[in-house]
């Protein structure tokens, strides 16, 4: 259900409230006295200095105290900033995953089969060659240090439903920490660096949920009988253009599923032919004919029955999977995520949760535009647009916290801006992926649009 003024107010004033905030800054001994710049100060300060500035400087969030009353030079406040802020930090942006949850769901019928559509997707941060020992980089070129984010997006909610940092050497398909935030009866999407079966099957089997993906060649496939089959010849054997077969995957799990394949234009195949032998030519090897004769197709698997979602639709609905990746461009062009400063592991990673706790706002305040929208007229909400808009109103919010009718003006003011200037125009030659996804709806035998937003008003 939408939120009301009111109710962000109380979500937000109990969040930022000073008591709370204390214990945390006590229990995570970054207030071991009383010093002038307390706990809830600093947070205000890190998490609104952040969202005013991409690039905050110690001058910036020494100004920030200003504002909030507090005295405290630049080094001051840099001395603030320890292994302590670090843990401060953490413990407040998980706060925040469990407080800021959208129930906003965007009214689209194609969706409305799933309790969540997850986006599972990582993004590399560069870090300072100093901080290799802690956060080993990838390799290469870049720096020698970096880290991961590794995030689950609820794209059905908007909500930040798992984030993570880790190593930046560590390879997508090791991580499996992503299946805690899988609940029954979600689909998940995930990319094809995540292709591992054992997750895939805990999904299915222990989960009770859903998967899409694409397929990795080399993977043994069966018939739905348990015969081995050879794919690129039943592929080459086929007149049709689209193929939907029931399959059993891998040699050990034998998961039952389903192949979706889709014959590509040609000038799409040899673009994918041409990067093959890029890729190759980079590890001194040769592409085989058969996976060259395969990328004539695109391939995916999922375990979502046909009588929920068709070839066509399935191969739609995982475009969504590149939202997340317009997701990491707000968190790294607009929101500064990939231009943390500093030289010492504290201020990177102090500076890092805050920006983070800052977006976990963002996506909050854009969650539920996305469905009020839609029942008006289908529009796609502009994730920067949002963002830019809540830098505008960050100093008056954060001076706003302790008086709940001052929170109450000024979010007023913010969604009024919002709704006004947070939305793109709708297209009509290249519609978004919302706007296909609705008109795939019209091919299931579910309740329409209208229906299930009646539905999640009463």
């Amino acid at each position: 259900m939408t939120p009301t003024v009111p109710q962000i107010t109380d979500l937000l004033t109990r969040f930022w409230d000073e008591d709370t905030l204390e214990q945390i800054a006590r229990d995570t001994h970054f207030v071991q006295r009383q010093p002038e710049v307390n706990g809830v100060v600093f947070a205000q300060a890190m998490v609104f200095g952040c969202l005013e500035q991409r690039t905050p400087t110690l001058a910036h969030w020494a100004q920030v105290c200003l504002d909030l009353g507090v005295d405290v030079s630049a080094q001051g406040f840099d001395a603030r900033i320890t292994e302590y802020s670090v843990a401060f930090m953490t413990r407040l942006f998980e706060a925040s995953l469990d407080t800021f949850r959208s129930q906003v769901a965007l009214p689209l019928a194609v969706l409305a089969q799933f309790t969540a559509v997850n986006l599972v997707d990582s993004t590399y941060i560069s870090l300072p060659a100093r901080l290799a020992a802690l956060y080993p980089g990838s390799g290469g070129d870049a720096s020698p240090a970096g880290l991961k984010i590794q995030l689950v997006l609820d794209f059905l909610y908007e909500r930040l439903t798992h984030v993570a940092v880790r190593s930046g050497r560590e390879p997508d398909q090791a991580y499996g920490a992503y299946l805690a935030a899988v609940g029954a009866d979600s689909l998940n999407l995930l990319d094809l660096g995540y292709f591992c079966l054992d997750n895939l099957a805990t999904v299915s089997r222990e989960k009770h949920a859903y998967w899409l993906s694409r397929y990795l060649y080399g993977t043994t496939v069966y018939t739905a009988a348990g015969e081995e089959l050879n794919l690129l010849a039943t592929l080459r054997a086929t007149t049709a253009n689209h193929l939907d077969l029931a399959i059993q995957l891998g040699a050990t799990h034998r998961l039952p599923c389903r192949l979706i394949a889709s014959r590509a234009p040609q000038e799409v195949a040899d673009r994918r032919r041409q990067h093959a032998y890029e890729q190759a030519r980079k590890k001194g090897r040769t592409p085989s004919a058969d996976y060259l004769a395969l990328l004539a197709w695109t391939l995916f698997v999922t375990n979502v029955p046909a009588a929920m979602l068709t070839g066509e639709q399935v191969m739609t609905l995982y475009r969504v999977r590149w939202q997340v990746e317009l997701v990491f461009k707000l968190w790294k062009s607009y929101a500064g995520l990939a231009h943390v400063a500093g030289r010492r592991q504290p201020r990177v990673l102090t500076e890092l949760y805050a920006k983070l706790v800052g977006l976990v706002l963002t996506h909050f305040l854009l969650a539920p535009l996305r469905g009020q929208q839609w029942l008006a007229a289908p529009r796609a909400v502009s994730r920067v647009q949002v963002r830019q808009i809540f830098q505008r109103f960050a100093r008056d919010l954060n001076r706003a916290l302790g008086d709940a009718a001052a929170v109450t003006v000024t979010l007023t003011a913010l969604l009024q801006h919002l709704r006004r200037f947070a939305f793109k125009q709708r297209r009509v030659k290249q519609p978004n992926v919302e706007q296909l996804l609705d008109l795939l709806a019209a091919a299931l035998d579910v309740p329409e649009i209208a229906e299930i937003a009646q539905d999640m008003q009463s």
